[in-house]
């Protein structure tokens, strides 16, 4: 067992021998295991875990869903503290003993190896990854062509029948996935809520954001019944897979205003598709492809002056997930550069608004300040330069350092705040040079792929929106180069979240797909601020004709 920093061999706690398949609600040899008290003294529901004869079955476990941290359980392995700092016992999905002492997605934040129950399907996902990243490859090179020729009928027929496609693929293997362990933290959160929305933080100790609980509160509604009962895991993964298509629909018609149709069908597929959506959403069970839409909806909104609307889905981003924060320098700057009072008070007001009636019903029984102190305990909890984030920090060997260890002269802590501080001020001046609300996408994306990249406590779905971003920054910014970035970025994402999701090793080893994934993305941000500093230079940066028509480019990528 490792030492503060480091978790254990097995990759979690010794009272957890076996972890239930999610998948199987049917399961007739599926043991309930909640005879152990949670911290709201109530059963948090069944699990599908399977009972561990070698654990007691009476355990005070303290449930707090993002932290993830199991008190009082003296099988815990945390060299002697009591508390298992471990990405799969701390991290989304990690699972304490034989009880709901349940490690929590943190607010979106990343989890630990051997997080899904089961290996099936791997091989076919990892064949379907390589044909889509190889088609990809060769349909992007021969993007050089002038004209892309495809028949003006049944418009309409084609998109649904692409969208249809991909979600009923999506309906169609879900039941057969367990999932990450994520999906039964879901699950109990579901129910709690169902059970009393009002008091699902006064009853629970769960320190996720209050506006997926609304979600989930519908879902366990659903799946109280006899009916649906049984098809839980799938109702926990609709919402993203709905998310998936509804993103890419909207690519597709801002596409269509500004490519044509031939590109935007196809941009619309390159999503839909995309082995990093499909991944995430599918196979996971987790809710960044939801986040993704809002994040994604957020910048259309900008870019078209709808200051007050756009304020709204970024307030409900930040009140689904702490990382939400990441995007609001976005807004900072559009407001900056309109220099008018009237935007500011429409995106105080949008902003006021939203977070009072999002809150308002979990805030009976509270402290006034209960809110702050649920994003301070969950934007601490994971004191690591790398939480399975394939990024620089990995790459030089700190996943899963504690953050307070020193690199050169600095911990990577205050190395990870430095680089937050230079990207954020590099994104800044590129928007004040390019002049154009356009750039909103671009900036979006330099900032969460900076962030990423070179801050700690970075999780391995952080750069997930990048893709969509990139798609959104070429629609706005016209440079093909924005194509190749977010084919990269997802090849990126999918083998981070692949090798995550599926890993069998025992313990965090510095292999062959972190090193090529972490390194990866360092030159795939070096190139992105290459692609950003021409482009916000240009003059070019406004609305292209509404036809299959790619337009002529420099040797150096830029329009002319």
């Amino acid at each position: 067992m490792g030492g503060p920093g480091q978790r254990p061999s097995n990759g979690q706690t010794t009272g957890n021998s076996r972890a239930g398949d999610v998948g199987q609600d049917t399961s007739s040899n599926s043991t309930s295991t909640d005879t152990t008290n949670s911290s709201d003294g109530k059963s948090q529901g069944t699990t599908g875990q399977s009972a561990d004869s070698s654990t007691p079955s009476t355990q005070n476990t303290s449930t707090s869903g993002d932290k993830g941290t199991t008190a009082g359980n003296g099988n815990s392995t945390s060299g002697g503290n009591g508390v298992t700092r471990d990405g799969q016992h701390r991290g989304p999905g990690g699972m304490s003993g034989n009880g709901p002492g349940m490690g929590g997605p943190g607010g979106g934040m990343g989890g630990g190896r051997n997080g899904n129950s089961s290996s099936a399907y791997a091989t076919p996902l990892a064949i379907f990854a390589a044909v889509f990243f190889g088609v990809f490859v060769f349909i992007a090179y021969r993007f050089r062509a002038r004209e892309w020729k495809l028949g003006e009928r049944n418009r309409g027929l084609m998109l649904w029948t692409v969208l249809g496609a991909g979600f009923f693929l999506r309906m169609a293997i879900a039941p057969w996935i367990s999932g990450h362990m994520d999906l039964m933290l879901f699950r109990n959160w579901a129910m709690t809520a169902a059970d009393s929305l009002s008091g699902f933080y006064t009853n629970g100790s769960s320190d996720y954001p209050p506006f997926y609980i609304y979600i989930l509160y519908v879902i366990g509604k659903i799946g109280s019944t006899d009916a649906f009962s049984p098809y839980m895991s799938v109702l926990l993964r609709l919402p993203n897979i709905l998310a998936d298509i509804v993103t890419a629909y909207m690519l597709y018609r801002l596409a269509s205003k500004r490519v044509g149709y031939a590109i935007s069908l196809g941009l619309a597929i390159f999503y839909v598709f995309n082995p990093a959506v499909f991944i995430n959403s599918t196979f996971w069970g987790q809710v960044d492809s939801f986040f993704t839409m809002l994040i994604v909806g957020m910048i259309v909104l900008l870019v078209e002056n709808r200051i007050g609307w756009s304020t709204v889905l970024f307030t409900i981003a930040v009140l689904m997930k702490p990382q939400g924060i990441i995007y609001g320098p976005v807004l900072f700057f559009e407001l900056l550069r309109q220099r008018k009072i009237q935007p500011w008070l429409l995106a105080v007001g949008g902003a006021v608004v939203t977070t009072i009636l999002v809150i308002l019903p979990f805030s009976w029984g509270q402290e006034p300040l209960w809110l702050l102190d649920l994003y301070k305990g969950t934007v601490g909890e994971y004191p690591y330069a790398s939480v399975n984030a394939y990024n620089f920090f990995a790459l030089i060997g700190g996943n899963y350092t504690q953050d307070t260890t020193t690199l050169f002269l600095f911990s990577y802590h205050t190395w990870g705040m430095i680089c937050i501080v230079l990207v954020t001020l590099f994104t800044w001046w590129m928007y004040i040079r390019s002049r154009k609300p356009q750039f909103a996408a671009a900036a979006a994306l330099v900032l969460i792929a900076g962030v990423f990249t070179f801050a700690s406590s970075m999780h391995e779905r952080y750069l997930f929106p990048a893709a969509a971003l990139a798609v959104l920054a070429y629609l706005y910014l016209r440079d093909r180069r924005f194509l190749w970035l977010a084919g990269g970025f997802s090849l990126t994402i999918f083998l981070n979240t692949f090798d995550i999701f599926y890993s069998s090793n025992t313990r965090d080893q510095y292999g062959i797909i972190l090193c090529v994934t972490s390194l990866l993305n360092v030159l795939l941000f070096v190139y992105l601020v290459k692609v950003v500093w021409d482009c916000s230079k240009s003059n070019t940066i406004e609305a292209a004709p509404a036809k299959d028509m790619v337009p002529s480019e420099l040797p150096s990528g830029q329009l002319t």
